[in-house]
């Protein structure tokens, strides 16, 4: 059992709603249009005094670029008016990293993510370089999870931890149609220890700037 699965056998607030990630940009344009089981996990990211992620198949929304944003947010069905109150409210969220006494941010992405390119190369391009320049930030850790690595507890799953003003972790665990925010202490623990697998496997902070200077040479990018 994979887990976060095994994290869903213990106490945590669930969604099993298809629109989860248009509501939680709308949760930072307009939280009081947000429903209330959003709410706390968005209270507490805002408040956190570090972070870190593994992303499974697209970047963070700490670290899109607006076109990247566009590009994804279409993709799931916004046009229109209502995508472009939500790319800005996405984008709106990278204050969290720039302001003064900003949180530490640790980024693992899968290398699928870097291997799932906008299709404009100068998008794409312009994506890639924004990485880069957020790994240059004294807060923020960039690591790539090389695509030989094998099976692990995350492999679908983009998991997000927040250390909160009080000492505790608590995970946002997310796929396409759901987000779990997980409290109970031994459910974070397990999440924990399979995110700490993973790190394992990653290239580090070094060697994954230049693997991503690297793509900035392919086709893609042309």
């Amino acid at each position: 059992m994979g887990a976060w699965h095994a994290a869903q056998k213990s106490g945590h607030s669930r969604s099993q709603d298809p629109g989860a990630p248009a509501l939680w940009e709308l949760a930072v344009a307009d939280p009081s249009q947000f429903r209330e089981r959003y709410r706390r996990y968005m209270a507490l990211e805002a408040e956190a005094i570090s972070l870190w992620h593994y992303a499974v198949s697209n970047f963070h929304g700490l670290l899109q670029t607006t076109e990247y944003a566009r590009t994804l947010l279409a993709a799931g069905g916004l046009a229109g008016k209502e995508l472009t109150r939500q790319v800005e409210a996405r984008i709106g969220r990278r204050t969290l990293l720039e302001r003064e006494g900003a949180p530490r941010f640790r980024a693992m992405l899968s290398e699928a993510v870097l291997r799932t390119p906008l299709e404009d190369p100068q998008a794409w391009q312009q994506q890639l370089q924004h990485l880069i320049g957020m790994s240059e930030r004294p807060n923020v850790v960039v690591q790539v999870v090389p695509g030989r690595a094998s099976l692990h507890a995350l492999t679908n799953t983009d998991t997000m931890f927040l250390r909160t003003t009080d000492g505790r972790t608590v995970a946002w665990v997310e796929t396409g149609y759901s987000g779990d925010l997980v409290e109970e202490t031994a459910a974070v623990e397990r999440l924990q220890l399979g995110y700490d697998a993973v790190r394992d496997r990653a290239m580090s902070p070094a060697d994954s700037r230049e693997f991503i200077e690297r793509m900035l040479e392919e086709p893609q990018c042309a």
